[in-house]
């Protein structure tokens, strides 16, 4: 397994750290999957956050591109970061594949990943609605902030989104709907949305709106829930919730992963 760094801009914070597996145990073309880490868009977490994650795919035979991304207090706040999103992506294939290839490896253009935890994966979903050259075959939201809208149409301010957009939602409202995963469906990518029951960061009611409106306009969905679990639970490698990720990000293809792309929405979480 090799690790590499890879600037796909100018910026200090535009840049990623590159897992490849090892070539002799590579036999055909292999899915690349995009991390975006989590830590409330602010730039006191870093991409060691997917760390972990990055090494385990490369580890069962998947290319990993673990991304940083300009965050509050770290060169930008939505527009930057928003950007930074879209030019990573597009750096795969003007970077990883072509770096993956002059390391033996073919990957499978077809077969692009996403995974974001928490904040990342506000920003992973967010970014499967975008209009890039290339779109992603599925996504994992792992305890995402899904969700930026309701909270203001409510009356209460969360000074994570106003920090985040730097005006509060009822001067902006468009802009957060703009942002947020479940005002911006049907993006027509199969998005498999990860929650823990016992998360008070992200309240597991996040997961459930943005299933069953994603549901409701056709977008294929499925909501799994993991009891007991919190929202870290996705960081730690003893947990139902990190294993189910990579079960879902290293299986074959969307068709393959328990009914991704075909199943909708599972309240129950079975």
């Amino acid at each position: 397994m090799f690790r590499t760094r890879l600037a796909y801009g100018l910026e200090p914070q535009q840049f990623g750290h590159l897992y490849l597996p090892a070539a002799e145990a590579v036999t055909a073309p292999v899915p690349v999957v995009m991390i975006v880490h989590g830590g409330s868009w602010h730039g006191r977490y870093h991409l060691n956050l997917g760390t972990a994650l990055a090494v385990e795919l490369a580890r069962r035979g998947l290319v990993a591109w673990n991304i940083e991304y300009r965050r509050l207090e770290a060169g930008g706040a939505w527009p930057e970061m928003s950007a930074d999103l879209r030019a990573a992506f597009e750096a795969i294939f003007t970077l990883v594949v072509p770096h993956a290839h002059s390391a033996g490896i073919e990957v499978d253009p077809a077969r692009v990943r996403l995974v974001g935890h928490s904040a990342g994966g506000q920003l992973a979903v967010w970014l499967a609605g975008e209009n890039t050259s290339v779109r992603p075959e599925f996504v994992v939201s792992q305890a995402g902030a899904l969700d930026l809208v309701t909270a203001g149409e409510h009356g209460r301010r969360v000074p994570q989104f106003e920090a985040l957009f730097g005006v509060p939602f009822d001067e902006a409202p468009e802009l957060y709907r703009s942002a947020s995963p479940a005002h911006r469906v049907p993006t027509g990518i199969p998005v498999a949305v990860l929650h823990g029951t016992a998360d008070v960061q992200v309240p597991v009611s996040v997961a459930h709106r943005y299933a069953e409106g994603a549901r409701a306009v056709g977008d294929p969905v499925v909501l799994e829930l993991f009891e007991g679990e919190d929202h870290v639970a996705f960081l730690d490698r003893t947990t139902r919730s990190w294993e189910r990720s990579l079960e879902l990000l290293t299986a074959p293809s969307a068709g393959d992963t328990d009914g991704l792309g075909r199943r909708s929405v599972d309240p129950a979480g079975q």
